[in-house]
């Protein structure tokens, strides 16, 4: 296993023009980038919102700004040098990204307004529940508790139900953990989680505005969860899923990457004892036993419908 870049040396070189030892800035860095930019997107959406921005296009700048910031912080602050993204990783990134995470939702959610239109009278909620009353950081965190609990279950059952875990072998097949890779979700995959965070929400009258902070908050939690970026969160990662803990999940020993399974908060893996974070050594090689899996996007959109198990860590 690749040796980490340590914390601090004993003697710290000096920021050039300051006397400030670099090691120590490296040191608070790797404390603040975390809520700096996961708090600042938030705020950022607040104030454009509040200057009349659109909720059409306002959640999509935010991440167009905040997004690339989290990779710069995984460049500056790197946890395994040996996990930057090559070029090829960045075109299967790029494609990934835009037919599963843009154009793939875009899809969904239109059927969901022909489907509202043709059936149910141009209303989509079904039962208007959702207690819209409420503050909107309180309906987020409420938001974000229920989202979370539906999607721990999915993910738990693809990594013990054969039929989905062909389907998240895709997910896990890097073998190094980097920021753009948490787009690598197969295309069916992706559908089976609209209709578990979104869906839902939208039939029991979930306002458009939560949505847009959640669809931040979500997207920055996920960039950050599979971030190569050294944070460090401290007793923050007994409530938030960053990459201290996640990076485990990834494992390729099957005793360490089936746990951790919320995407947001670890609450959930708490309570039903899926929480796993090791203190007395890092995590190893990432990805599948099966190293001949494809690895670029169009095999990988073939392979969970191979005659064959998909990956010889099939949990079955």
């Amino acid at each position: 296993m690749a040796a980490r870049e340590p914390i601090s040396d004993n003697v710290s070189p000096t920021v050039p023009g300051k006397d400030v030892p670099a090691g120590l800035v490296k040191t608070i860095a790797r404390w603040i980038v975390y809520p700096v930019l996961v708090g600042g997107s938030l705020l950022l959406l607040w104030t454009m919102l509040h200057l009349g921005a659109s909720l059409a296009w306002a959640p999509y700048a935010v991440i167009a700004i905040a997004g690339p910031l989290v990779i710069l912080a995984e460049r500056a602050l790197p946890y395994r040098t040996e996990w930057h993204a090559s070029w090829r990783d960045v075109v299967d990134d790029g494609l990934y990204l835009t037919t599963v995470q843009i154009l793939l939702p875009l899809a969904l959610a239109w059927t969901v307004v022909w489907a509202v239109s043709t059936y149910a009278a141009g209303e989509v909620a079904l039962i208007n529940i959702w207690p819209s009353h409420l503050p909107i950081w309180a309906q987020l965190i409420l938001k974000i508790m229920i989202g979370d609990f539906l999607r721990y279950w999915l993910h738990r059952a693809a990594h013990t139900w054969t039929p989905l875990w062909r389907l998240h072998a895709v997910h896990h097949q890097p073998e190094k953990l980097y920021t753009t890779n948490v787009f690598r979700f197969h295309p069916a995959e992706k559908s089976l989680q609209f209709m578990l965070d979104t869906l839902p929400f939208l039939l029991v009258g979930i306002g458009t505005e939560v949505l847009a902070y959640y669809f931040v908050f979500y997207s920055m939690s996920g960039l950050f969860q599979h971030s190569n970026c050294d944070v460090r969160l401290g007793w923050f990662n007994y409530m938030i899923s960053g990459p201290e803990v996640h990076r485990w999940h990834h494992s390729v020993k099957l005793s360490e990457s089936n746990a951790n399974y919320a995407h947001s908060f670890v609450i959930w893996d708490l309570l039903f004892g899926t929480y796993f974070r090791p203190r007395d050594r890092q995590v190893d090689s990432l990805g599948l036993v099966e190293r001949n899996y494809p690895r670029r996007f169009l095999g990988q959109l073939m392979a969970p419908f191979r005659s064959r198990p998909v990956a010889s860590d099939d949990p079955t």
